[in-house]
């Protein structure tokens, strides 16, 4: 799903731009409208349309689509990436020394949580999250 980099690098940018409670605001939206993403949604899409797609959305949120599609554009010839390539390259490396390679991948307690499933609804996230705060809250 290569343009899940291009979901990231937008998310990247609204949190450079506009802060950590932005950040989340313009994550929920992304989440909430992720099946416009899907590949057989953006198949025949460019890099630049799915860019022009997701500043649309953050634009929806209220954040400055042209700011974020400035800090997309390209840095400069060969693969110089873009304003938020470094902070992508950073977090996937945070990640990837951790064990966190596909997604989702869940930590409770610094524990990884193998039974997660991508495929589980709100009610079996909720169960888990129920089940894991009740269980492991002192008191």
């Amino acid at each position: 799903h290569a343009q899940s980099s291009y979901m990231h690098e937008a998310s990247l940018a609204v949190l450079k731009l506009h802060g950590p409670d932005a950040f989340w605001k313009y994550a929920v939206a992304v989440t909430e409208r992720q099946d416009d993403f899907f590949d057989d949604e953006v198949f025949e899409k460019s890099r630049q349309q799915i860019y022009k797609d997701l500043a649309i959305l953050a634009h929806e949120q209220g954040f400055d689509d042209k700011k974020i599609m400035a800090r997309l554009q390209l840095a400069g010839l060969g693969n110089a990436g873009n304003a938020v390539t470094q902070h992508l390259k950073w977090a996937v490396k945070f990640h990837r020394v951790r064990g966190v390679h596909v997604t989702p991948t869940v930590f409770v307690n610094g524990l990884e949580a193998g039974i997660v499933s991508s495929d589980w609804n709100a009610d079996e996230w909720a169960a888990f999250l129920d089940w894991h705060v009740n269980k492991t809250t002192p008191g």
